[in-house]
């Protein structure tokens, strides 16, 4: 009768280490299986919301988006949402012309931009206003005899623009970071 408990015994552990070790090895199969399924993606709870694409322009919303807000600091700029813009890189270069001298201010400002240069050429000037994604907002064409213009930005929104100034020749001359308040 001893020997028969005894080996009941091994009977009942044998098949609790196999169950154990069944167990583990489902689940360890299990924990791979949905690591690898899983992906990260942004997701909000809102009550409505939508993107539209049509002609080149993009609108994306969200309603019932609890907390947003934009601080900015310089050059700095936090967001908070979830809609958030997506950002183009720019590439920045600037050619210097000799002879040829171009200044900005006030900077930053809230109506109008004075651009002023002293040249010796008898050529046209461009100066082009870019937004931060790249998109032209306007340009004009100045003879580079006359010395000095006023920019208005009474109407545009406050933001950070480009400003790029060009001889006839399309050769860049330079390229101004302008805040309008």
């Amino acid at each position: 009768m001893v020997m028969f408990a005894g080996v009941n015994n091994y009977k009942i552990l044998n098949s609790i280490i196999m169950r154990t070790i069944t167990l583990t090895l489902i689940s360890f199969a299990f924990v791979i299986n949905f690591t690898n399924a899983q992906t990260i993606t942004p997701q909000v709870v809102a009550t409505s919301g939508g993107y539209m694409l049509n002609g080149g322009y993009s609108v994306s919303w969200t309603l019932g988006e609890p907390v947003i807000a934009t601080a900015q600091n310089g050059s700095t700029t936090l967001t908070q949402g979830f809609q958030q813009p997506s950002y183009n890189v720019l590439s920045i270069t600037t050619q210097t012309i000799e002879g040829f001298e171009v200044n900005v201010y006030p900077n930053p400002s809230s109506d109008f931009v004075v651009i002023d240069w002293t040249t010796d050429l008898q050529n046209m000037i461009y100066i082009t206003l870019f937004d931060m994604a790249g998109k032209m907002i306007s340009e004009q064409s100045f003879a580079a005899t006359q010395d000095k213009i006023s920019l208005n930005m009474s109407e545009l929104a406050s933001a950070q623009y480009f400003l790029e100034v060009k001889v006839q020749n399309n050769s860049v001359t330079k390229i101004f970071r302008i805040t309008k308040k």
